[in-house]
């Protein structure tokens, strides 16, 4: 009976750790691969043990991954599945798909840890058996990266299973038991298990990243497989296709209208907008977690190239399925690459969930704080005439998405489409477009100049912002020709928790009717509502139109905590590293050199204090809202310092002056006010809860 329980206790242990990898790969398969590991290797551990014991589970792995293969096949032979496992785990997109190739690695890892710790049972050392299954867990944490979560449930059941594991197998003599009481030897079992399984897990994020970020990725220091050849600039493309607008490129056949995103440009260096030059292998399975919050449409096209090349592939925002083409994916921005390029005739199926944001929705989204899209936010340095003071008198005040709506209705009234206009998007080709004569070409370009311009103004706002060169594809009973005259660029700017807004601000073409202002030179003092042309009415001005953004997955710890937070509450050592590491974090913002820095840690503080305090706050209010409301929460008469200086640090030049010294002095004045007021549970744990760990 006890090696039934040791096996079982294996068994979960075993399920539990492995699993902590699951939240990497694409649908449940990952998790049933890796639980079937370790209850296989499990129930193997019951066999009495002879001299060939090692050779059966050495051939029953091998079997184990023989049928996986049968199960989940991958794109070679067994073998080569076997032998670049690893490399196939650290090379594939995430969401990674779940083939052979990809889970290889952690289901082998699975069935050796549960058969050492099978193996070590048999010897009496419960302590020992305990330690492959918490290395693999640790292991395949590491592996996972910023995609693991919280997995706070698979957590609890390692410390079940390994308390019970150490409770079982009892390596004292029976005299000794005898003397030890039972309830005396249940603590100290479970306490073992939980300072091995419940402190690493619970603590191997925030050490791995110095407290302060999400735990790293170590596909990032993986070289990427699949590298972009030189091609044609997307943008240059824009404008012949422009002057061609008969050319076939694509065929389409969808249940709906859809655009259909081909490059995407997220860097700029003041001459150009670059695309990525990497991409990771995927599948053809790219569903990843849609936002509950965010309703999406279902697209379904199947697309058959005609005359456009080059590497990209076109397919929709919220990709779910590409069918009929080996793919790679940029994580970062999104776009597919074909390993082998386009070709006439090659034909490919895509599903996607278009998200589709209501108004209100984008009416109060917020900028994103997340140091992942500072490179979106990056101007280089150049000659870039006025455009910081002409985006900050087209933008007005406002939310961020006021801000940007009043910016492309500003570029929309004010200058003119004409496919022959002199091409670029360097800083010399943006100003001469937004401030140039018209004998210079300036007051009117293609949708390359509208595109670039409006992402350069937004930068210049703060917003982070890109550019998309893409495809727009009418439905109809049978195929639809996409043309070069479908072809356009536009902006996207990020807002959270929407995700990436795309905006076309390119203005109507220019007809023979229809003149270029004679000075399009913006006036500083005019308003979004102005016209470029004297005798336009402004009521007639053309509405921006917003297209569908791609929703991005919520930042953030998701689930509950409480639980395993009271669990550990009778263990000092836990909660004593986690008030050393809350210590050394708070220590750390407020002591960081440069004021703007200083400053954004006295606001983080402030945030994380209220939050801990039953201070309710909404994520879209202004700096301005949340110290007000932590003052009247803690009845003191609101001051400024601390809402100008985040506001300051945001968005004003480096060089101004932030008054860190006063906004720091308010900002822990009001969360030593806060932690007063509290009621007496909130003050006993303020140091020791871990939430504030993972809070952003």
């Amino acid at each position: 009976m006890e090696r039934i329980v040791v096996a079982v206790a294996l068994a979960l242990a075993g399920a539990a750790a492995g699993s902590q990898i699951a939240g990497l790969y694409i649908g449940r398969e990952a998790v049933l691969a890796i639980v079937g590991a370790a209850l296989g290797a499990a129930l193997l551990g019951l066999i009495p043990r002879r001299r060939w014991h090692v050779v059966v589970t050495a051939a029953a792995l091998g079997g184990v991954l023989f049928g996986l293969s049968r199960w989940l096949p991958g794109p070679g032979t067994l073998t080569d599945s076997l032998t670049h496992a690893g490399a196939r785990l650290l090379t594939s997109a995430t969401p990674v798909p779940s083939r052979v190739d990809t889970l290889a690695l952690p289901v082998a890892a699975t069935w050796l840890a549960v058969s050492a710790g099978s193996a070590l049972t048999r010897g009496r050392r419960p302590g020992a058996a305990a330690l492959p299954l918490v290395a693999l867990a640790a292991t395949m944490l590491v592996l996972a990266g910023p995609h693991a979560g919280t997995n706070y449930r698979r957590t609890a059941v390692l410390v079940a299973a390994l308390a019970l594991l150490l409770v079982v197998v009892r390596p004292l003599p029976a005299y000794t038991r005898r003397a030890v009481p039972r309830l005396l030897r249940l603590a100290r079992a479970v306490a073992v298990a939980v300072a091995l399984a419940g402190g690493t897990l619970l603590l191997t994020p925030p050490l791995l990243t110095g407290v302060t970020a999400a735990p790293p990725d170590l596909r990032a220091y993986v070289v990427a497989p699949v590298q972009a050849p030189p091609q044609t600039h997307p943008l240059s493309l824009v404008g012949r296709w422009g002057v061609h607008p008969e050319q076939p490129l694509l065929r389409v056949t969808a249940n709906r209208p859809v655009t259909l995103r081909w490059a995407v440009l997220g860097d700029f260096d003041g001459t150009s907008w670059l695309p990525a030059t990497t991409y990771r292998a995927a599948g053809g399975e790219r569903g990843g977690v849609r936002d509950s919050g965010i309703a999406a449409d279902d697209v379904h096209a199947e697309i058959t190239v005609a005359e456009l090349s080059g590497t990209w592939l076109p397919v929709p925002d919220g990709l779910r399925r590409v069918e009929g083409v080996a793919i790679a994916v940029d994580e970062a921005s999104g776009a597919v690459a074909v390993t082998d390029g386009l070709r006439p005739g090659l034909a490919y199926a895509v599903d996607a969930a278009v998200p589709a944001p209501t108004p209100a929705q984008l009416a109060t989204a917020q900028l994103p704080r997340s140091a992942e899209f500072d490179r979106y936010r990056e101007l280089p340095s150049g000659n870039t005439g006025r455009i910081p003071e002409l985006a900050l008198t087209a933008a007005g005040d406002g939310l961020p998405y006021a801000q940007a709506l009043n910016l492309a209705r500003w570029l929309k009234t004010t200058y003119r489409y004409d496919p022959r206009a002199p091409g670029g998007s360097g800083y010399p080709s943006i100003v001469r477009f937004l401030t140039g004569a018209p004998a210079a070409g300036g007051g009117r370009g293609t949708s390359e100049q509208f595109a670039t311009a409006y992402a350069v103004l937004a930068r210049a706002l703060g917003i982070p912002a890109r550019v998309v060169v893409g495809f727009t594809a009418a439905t109809g009973t049978g195929p639809v020709t996409v043309t070069a005259a479908d072809a356009r660029a536009w902006p996207e700017i990020y807002l959270e928790p929407v995700g990436w807004v795309a905006i076309d601000v390119t203005a109507p073409p220019v007809t023979s009717t229809t003149a270029p202002s004679a000075s399009p030179r913006p006036s500083l003092s005019a308003v979004p509502e102005d016209s470029a042309d004297p005798g336009a009415d402004p009521s007639a001005a053309p509405d921006v139109e917003i297209m569908t953004p791609e929703a991005e997955p919520a930042d953030g710890v998701r689930g509950s905590w409480l639980w395993l937070a009271r669990i550990t509450a009778v263990f000092p050592l836990g909660f004593a590293v986690v008030a050393l590491l809350r210590i050394r974090r708070s220590r750390t913002r407020l002591a960081v050199a440069g004021d703007a820095e200083r400053v954004r840690g006295a606001w983080a503080e402030l945030r994380d204090g209220a939050r801990l305090g039953g201070v309710p706050l909404r994520t879209h209010w202004t700096a301005t809202e949340v110290v007000a409301a932590v003052s009247d929460a803690v009845q003191v008469e609101p001051r400024d310092d601390l809402a100008q200086a985040v506001n300051r640090a945001e968005f004003a030049e480096p060089e101004a002056d932030l008054a860190a010294g006063p906004a720091v002095a308010q900002a822990t004045d009001l969360i030593h006010r806060v932690r007063r007021k509290a009621n007496r549970r909130r003050r006993l744990f303020w140091w020791l809860d871990p939430r504030p760990l993972w809070w952003r």
